[in-house]
């Protein structure tokens, strides 16, 4: 924040002394306060709190003059000037190499204060306070929040007793700040579990589960420590003799207390539901079966029970299908500097398009596709004998149909074949999206073909005598009434 202190002197209001940093932390507080919960704090919020600040300082100038210092302290905790990226600083580092010699290396050192992200469940976008910035606050760089945690609580305790009410107001602060990035560190991990187990699957399998025992059981001392300087500053506001300092201290810690003790609540039941979470994930992510896709009906199947349903229902689905069609939606967070960018960018000249270059052929040409003769005979074929049917009545059906002159009878034979064959196994095709078009206009848009083990008769054939029918309703009916037929024969014989 040292540079936009020194940038505010160079601002129209920057004569008038605003005490930017101070305004940065109370940005940074006013965050943190409500980071977690279900009322995050916004842009517009944060730049209110400030402005009121602003002119609390300076009352004598314009409202204007106050909200443009709240925006230039809070782009500036965002870097909105780089395109809200990380700040970025070097920092020296100094070893001693084997003959005694001191070695000095400078290493970029990138944080982050505050950032920005979409608060999906209310539509608005939200500020959250990065671990530097709790920890710019708290007053370290790098500490174990359970010990620094139980080491302030133990200082509170110590200060209350002694009637410290003004310090121990500092030490019940920095203990909120303290459970804000303790719950980070789960939320952090819980989050990344259910976006892609794969990332954090090591650090389940070493050392979470021990983690977590370890942050339930410092769950509990927190939460009956907290209990226990609850009981001794409601003793000191419920004195007759308190002094209005000291009852007004001691309302405010058992706020910060109070905020402190339904944090810990929150997350203890975070902890005892986090290894369900895991295993959940696991199955969700890891086990579940690749569930297969078939080209649906569009008319029947989508398009005629959208316009049965009632109007309140469609909407969302017909939304979505818009979207889907129209394209990707602008994204919450629009970048003004990349709108600029693009609009200064010089406009490119249109080339003229280049005839390709002829290619060479080199080996055999490639094999002609279906004629449309043989491909509308097999669709007259199957449509002749109608589905469902077994693969050997079709190929009986082309011997004895009546073809067109000039038709190859074993072409058609032979694409019905393959038709058949490749709605059975899909995958052997090479080129499918022809594929998937002849054996469409051969057998339908949604046939289906399955096996129940009878061997083809046909001469000239061999395998399974597949059945193949209109859709998976079609193809379940016949096979129950197959099923009731052979029990019937084989009851008779």
């Amino acid at each position: 924040m040292a540079d936009a202190a020194d940038n505010a002197t160079r601002q129209s209001w920057g004569a008038y002394g605003y005490d930017v940093v101070t305004l940065a932390l109370a940005a940074i507080d006013t965050v943190i306060a409500r980071q977690g919960f279900d009322n995050e704090v916004t842009y517009d919020e944060v730049v209110a709190g400030l402005g009121a600040l602003g002119a609390n300082a300076h009352p004598d100038r314009p409202a204007d003059e106050h909200s443009a210092v709240a925006r230039y302290v809070v782009d500036a905790l965002l870097n909105r000037r780089e395109r809200e990226a990380p700040y970025s600083y070097q920092i020296s580092i100094f070893g001693r190499d084997t003959d005694g010699s001191v070695r000095h290396r400078l290493i970029p050192a990138e944080f982050r204060l505050l950032t920005e992200h979409e608060d999906h469940s209310r539509g608005i976008n939200v500020l959250r306070a990065s671990t530097d910035a709790i920890n710019a606050l708290v007053g370290g760089l790098e500490f174990d929040v359970e010990d620094e945690q139980a080491a302030v609580e133990l200082m509170l305790a110590r200060q209350l007793e002694r009637g410290a009410f003004g310090q121990a107001e500092k030490a019940a602060e920095r203990s909120r700040l303290l459970s804000v990035r303790y719950a980070d560190e789960l939320r952090t991990l819980l989050a990344d579990t259910v976006r892609d187990i794969r990332t954090v699957l090591a650090q389940w399998a070493e050392h979470v589960p021990e983690q977590l025992e370890r942050n339930r059981a410092h769950l509990e001392e927190r939460l009956a420590a907290e209990s226990r300087l609850l009981d001794h500053v409601r003793g000191a506001l419920d004195a007759a003799d308190a002094e209005p300092a000291v009852a007004t201290a001691a309302a405010r810690i058992a706020g910060l207390l109070e905020e402190c003790r339904k944090r810990h609540t929150e997350l203890h039941g975070r902890l005892v539901s986090a290894r369900i979470i895991f295993l959940d994930e696991q199955t969700r992510q890891s086990f579940r079966p690749v569930g297969g896709l078939r080209n649906p009906d569009i008319t029947d199947g989508v398009l005629v029970p959208l316009l049965m349903m009632p109007a309140a229902d469609a909407v969302d689905p017909a939304e979505t299908f818009a979207i889907l069609l129209a394209g990707t939606r602008v994204p919450r967070m629009v970048r003004f500097a990349d709108l600029v960018d693009d609009l200064l960018a010089p406009r490119r000249e249109p080339t003229p398009e280049e005839p390709p270059a002829p290619e060479e052929e080199l080996g055999d040409p490639d094999p002609p596709a279906v004629p449309p003769a043989v491909l509308a005979a097999a669709a007259n074929v199957v449509d002749a004998i109608g589905l469902p049917a077994r693969l050997s009545d079709l190929l009986l059906a082309v011997r004895v149909a009546d073809l067109t002159d000039g038709v190859d009878r074993h072409a058609v034979e032979r694409l019905i074949a393959l038709a058949v064959l490749w709605n059975y196994a899909p995958e052997t095709a090479q080129d499918v999206s022809t594929a998937v078009d002849t054996a469409a206009r051969v057998l339908g848009q949604t046939a289906v073909v399955d096996a129940d083990g009878t061997r083809i008769t046909v001469p000239g054939w061999s395998g399974d005598d597949l059945i193949v029918a209109d859709d998976e309703e079609a193809l379940a009916r016949w096979a129950a009434t197959y099923s009731v037929a052979v029990r019937g024969d084989r009851e008779a014989s």
